[in-house]
């Protein structure tokens, strides 16, 4: 059986017509990840995306 993908996006921008990924520590990613894994039912797997505006839009779609 297939569990859900959890999607974590922080992005910096100062007028929403721009943004660049925030670079996030990789400790923080690491606890973050952990704990949703651990504490959620039916997630296996999280990611971050580093994706920054354009080409990718500030909501995730």
């Amino acid at each position: 059986a297939y569990e859900w993908v959890i999607a974590l996006r922080a992005v910096e921008t100062i007028d929403f017509m721009t943004a660049r990924w925030a670079q996030l520590p990789w400790d923080f990613l690491g606890t973050v990840s952990n704990r949703i894994i651990n504490e959620l039912r039916g997630v296996s797997r999280v990611v971050y995306d580093i994706s920054g505006k354009p080409p990718a839009t500030i909501e995730w779609e």
